[in-house]
Order: structure tokens, then sequence, then C-alpha cells
């Protein structure tokens, strides 16, 4: 491999939010990663810093052009570059996107268990949370096609927040989904808000299904949000995309992102990004088989050491969503004990709106996940 991403780093030092923890302890919560950045992103960053006057930029067309290149490249899907609006972060746009095409208590609706700040988003712009939670059968999550339709049909649904793939439950999702979810948004005119940030975290060849394959893609009120920063760890330097095929929509969208503070990049935000995408296909594919490896080792301890444990889902993402009820159906209870004993941080699963389940993040050099499941093991074993 070309990449070391067995080596470890002190991230202690550096203002990481993650790592921001007491001596000792292990966080896997937060969802970036532990990886040395590829090093075409650093040079960028380095000759960037070489020009010495650090003032305001523009969003040069090489920028868009670097985004469609990747999807064709690794998605053979097409992103014509005028469909395009740089924006600092996928959240904050479709914070934006709910606040300014939004009526006061409006409902949105989302699949359940989800990632956590979408609730904030919702509950911050007087909105309506109206959940269509996924169905779990044979450690595998399902859609309630019917619920769902049921939502949408609502005359208060104006949104359906669509995360695509699934965070926390690394779901993919199929193109018969991705059809059929559009069409159901199309047939009740509900916006389409499809947050595809985990894009390129997969694990097998069945790599995820992005909105704009479908045929159906071009339902005016379909919105698509992109960025780097999770496969290629560069969430801090706040750089993301949103895409929407109707121009109309689209102006209105980078207006709003420009009055809200998030349309205009920062010094940084450019050329680490256009460097990631032209310069990390090989990059990207030895991450994946290196985070494969590390959802073996997972799945293996799991059956081995803890057989009460189960993984489920993960077909993408580095995070690991694990059915814990077998010793707690109170997640906050169970994780916060973790920590105090065993020093092991993870996150619980009622943050994203599910109980009796943990989310572990595995993108971390394989001494730290080892640590990290003995850990677990320890703790379970105290517990009977």
């Amino acid at each position: 491999m070309k990449y070391n991403f067995d080596k470890t780093i002190n991230r202690s030092l550096t203002y990481s939010y993650r790592w921001y923890v007491n001596e000792g302890e292990l966080p896997l919560n937060i969802a970036d990663m532990d990886f040395e950045v590829l090093p075409e992103i650093k040079k960028a960053i380095q000759d960037r810093a070489e020009l010495d006057c650090y003032g305001y930029i523009r969003t040069p067309i090489e920028y868009f052009e670097a985004y469609a290149y990747w999807w064709k490249l690794r998605h053979d899907t097409y992103i014509d570059t005028s469909w395009c609006a740089f924006s600092l972060s996928v959240v904050g746009s479709i914070d934006t996107v709910l606040k300014h095409f939004s009526h006061k208590h409006d409902a949105v609706v989302m699949f359940t268990p989800i990632y956590n700040v979408f609730f904030n988003c919702i509950k911050n712009n007087d909105l309506v949370l109206k959940e269509c939670p996924f169905i779990l059968k044979d450690n595998a999550y399902e859609i309630d096609w019917t619920l769902l339709e049921d939502l949408l049909k609502l005359k208060e649904t104006r949104f359906f927040i669509f995360c695509n793939p699934h965070n926390p439950v690394g779901r993919r999702f199929s193109i018969e989904e991705v059809d059929r979810l559009i069409e159901l948004c199309q047939k009740y005119d509900v916006f389409l808000l499809s947050d595809e940030i985990h894009a390129d975290l997969d694990f097998n060849k069945d790599r995820y299904v992005p909105v704009y394959k479908s045929e159906l893609s071009n339902y005016e009120k379909l919105i698509v949000f992109l960025s780097p920063g999770k496969v290629f760890n560069v969430a801090g330097l706040q750089s993301s995309i949103v895409v929407c095929k109707n121009k109309d929509l689209l102006q209105q969208i980078e207006q709003y992102l420009y009055m809200d503070d998030i349309g205009g990049a920062n010094y940084f935000s450019i050329d680490p990004v256009i460097a990631a995408f032209r310069n990390g296909e090989r990059y990207v594919e030895e991450l994946n088989s290196y985070l494969n490896e590390n959802k073996a080792y997972l799945i293996d301890f799991l059956s081995t050491h803890l057989p009460n444990l189960k993984l489920v889902g993960g077909e993408m993402t580095y995070l690991m969503w694990i059915d814990v009820s077998a010793y707690s159906q109170d997640s906050r209870r169970f994780t916060l004990e973790l920590r105090n004993k065993t020093g092991l941080v993870v996150a619980p699963g009622i943050n994203y709106g599910r109980e009796g389940f943990i989310r572990l993040n595995i993108a971390t050099p394989r001494k730290y996940l080892i640590d990290a499941l003995n850990r677990l093991e320890k703790f379970i074993l105290e517990q009977k």
C-alpha cells in the first residue's frame, strides 16, 4: 500500500474537538478520522500559505470542475458546474434551506435513527419533526414505505431530509429506492434535501447511488449537498457545495447562503479540495480497504468475545451502529459508565433517536480499535 493508515498521530495538541479528552481516554465518538491526510492536500495548503497575503477570495470554476470530475470518475454521475454553489458546510446549507423556504411549524420528514444535528436544525427553525423509523429486520434496516407516504402526503409536510449513505446506520440505498423517494417527494410537492457527505466511504463494489443518478433527478425541488470533508478528513477546512438543477431555486439558495454568512470561501477552502478530487482516487481505494479490514476485525471480535452485541447495517461509512440492548436500554447511561470505567468514549444511540445502541468510529489505526474493543469487553464482563 502507498499510504500508511497504521501511523498514529498525536491529535491531542491540535485543538481537535474529538481528542479534547482526559488523559488515557480513547475517543471513538466524533465522525472524523485519525489518518494522515493525502499528501497533495497538505502540499496545496502549504503552497497556499506561501503566498503571504490571506485576503478574501472568490470561488473559481476549477473548484466546481473538481467535484464534477470526481463524481464522474467514482460514481459515473454527471454534475454540471452551473448547478453548483459554494457553501462552508453541509449542515449550514441544510439549515439555510430550512430557514428560508419554510413557514413556522412546517413539517420535516426523516428516517430515524439519523444524524443528531438534523434534529437541531428542525428545532431551531421552529419546524416539526415527523419521524419515519427504519424497520429492523434480520439485523438490517428497511424503509417503511407505507408510513413514509402517509407522512409525505400531510399538508404540513414541506421537507424530506435524506442522509445518503445513512448516518449512523451505514445504510446504502439502491437506485430503485432512490427513484421511489424522488417520485414520492415529487408527488406530494416536498423538498428533497439529500446529504451525501459520506458518499465515498464504501466497503464493497456496490457503491452509493447519488440521487443525480436517478432518471427522476430533474425534480425541481431536489437539492443535494456534497463535500470531501469525511472521505479526505478535511472537515476543518469548511468546504462544500450545494447542487440544484433548478436554476431559479439555486440562485435563491446562493443568495440566502451569503445572507447567512456561509456562502464565501475561506482562504484555504479551495485548493486542498481541488487537490483531493484530482489526486485522491488511490488514497480512497486504500482507505476503504483499510476500513473494511477494521470492520472485519470488529465483526470477528464481537462474534468471538461479545456475541450479545450485534453490528446492525454497516454497509457504508466508518460509523458502526452496535446493538447493546442485551445489557442496557439506556444508551446515555451505558456510554457514561463505559467512559468512567474504561476511558472509551463512544456516542449513545439516543443522540440519533434510538435507545439500546451505540455508535463507534472505526476510522482509526487498528491498534486504537483493538484497544477500544478490549476496553469494551472488560466493561461488558463486569456487567455480568
